[in-house]
């Protein structure tokens, strides 16, 4: 496959993105849900009265669908879209959003919910051939029903075994912050006896209704001895023969693994990304009323599809080439880990309404 890279010219300087053989699309097809989690980045947003009114029809959506095929194949490269919401199941015409994704040969993803997932549906979905589905767990039983909705744990479980029994992988995501983070090894535990796929967790947003919870936020140097002891209980459950994958999805792991001398060599290369954050390089999210943002995360809105093409906001956006200029990056600028990390820029956001602040969870002083 030819490489491509994304590269910006600033005052006769060239960085180069370090090419990416998978183009995401996480496209919130609706914002619809049972649930009403404490930490939701989509109640409570500036956008979400739209996107309840304002969803866009099949017709509209089975185009977004043909215009991301288009931008994938003029890079030469392999598209994956993450259908999510809401709960992307209670999207009129979502089976057939997913059947037309399949037949462009793109890869698909569900991030939804336990409620709808019985076993007629998941055969549906595996016979379109989705290549996994993804549910929350936000800790044990109690905890994670008080965040989320009573009777959503027993919900979540139930979807996990419906889907294993009929073999599709099946992803458990936890987002992690004060309220819970107490009950993270146990659920690690909790989903390798259930012998889920994979395992991750990310660190609580505070926009939407997560703007309440700053203060729930963990402190950096209580984040970084959580991150020993999941290190420790990953290392653990593999050596005992564990089937589960664990992710490292937070950036911040590489600052724990260069602390720990676990990282590899950084490259002499001092131009091009090898890693950390996606905004900019290889990630576009759409929500249900055509809005696309950087990161759905982040609430800066750098344009609208169908009206625009994907292609043309993803190149174009001014917006977004401010936020690939990381050398304004306030602390990560200064740092030997800015082309490999970058910590969250989302969280920064949330915290200080500035893209480019430090991430208030780094431990790392530079």
């Amino acid at each position: 496959m030819k490489k491509r890279f994304v590269e910006r010219r600033e005052k006769g300087k060239r960085r180069e993105l370090k090419p990416q053989r998978v183009f995401t699309l996480q496209w919130h097809v609706t914002a619809r849900c049972e649930n009403s989690c404490s930490h939701c980045y989509l109640q409570e947003s500036e956008g979400y009265k739209s996107e309840i009114e304002n969803e866009l029809p099949l017709e509209e959506c089975i185009k977004i669908v043909d215009d991301f095929h288009r931008m994938v194949e003029r890079w030469n490269l392999l598209g994956r879209i993450n259908f999510t919401g809401g709960d992307p199941l209670l999207k009129p015409g979502i089976f057939e959003l997913i059947k037309r994704a399949r037949e462009k040969n793109i890869s698909v993803g569900i991030l939804g919910n336990g409620e709808f997932l019985d076993l007629k549906t998941a055969l549906k979905l595996k016979r379109l051939g989705i290549n996994s589905y993804q549910v929350s767990l936000d800790g044990m039983e109690e905890t994670h029903d008080r965040l989320r909705r009573k009777g959503s744990f027993k919900q979540a479980l139930n979807g996990l075994r419906v889907l294993r029994e009929i073999g599709i992988p099946t992803v458990v995501m936890f987002t992690v912050s004060k309220l819970n983070m107490r009950e993270l090894i146990q659920v690690i535990n909790l989903v390798a006896k259930e012998k889920v796929s994979t395992f991750d967790f990310a660190r609580l947003v505070p926009i939407g209704k997560g703007a309440q919870l700053k203060e729930d936020l963990i402190d950096p140097e209580e984040y970084r001895e959580l991150l020993l002891n999941v290190l420790k209980e990953y290392k653990r459950l593999e050596n005992n023969g564990c089937e589960t994958r664990f992710g490292r999805k937070d950036h911040l792991w590489k600052l724990l693994y260069q602390e720990l001398g676990l990282l590899p060599p950084l490259y002499l290369d001092k131009k091009t990304i090898f890693g950390g954050c996606a905004i900019g390089i290889h990630l576009l999210v759409v929500v249900a009323d055509g809005t696309v943002y950087p990161c759905r995360r982040l609430p800066i809105k750098i344009g609208r599809v169908p009206e625009q093409n994907l292609w043309d906001i993803f190149i174009n956006s001014s917006s977004l080439n401010r936020m690939r200029q990381i050398e304004r990056m306030v602390k990560c600028r200064g740092c030997d880990l800015l082309q490999y990390c970058r910590g969250c820029p989302a969280v920064a956001y949330g915290v200080t309404g500035d893209y480019f602040a430090s991430d208030p969870q780094c431990w790392k002083n530079v």
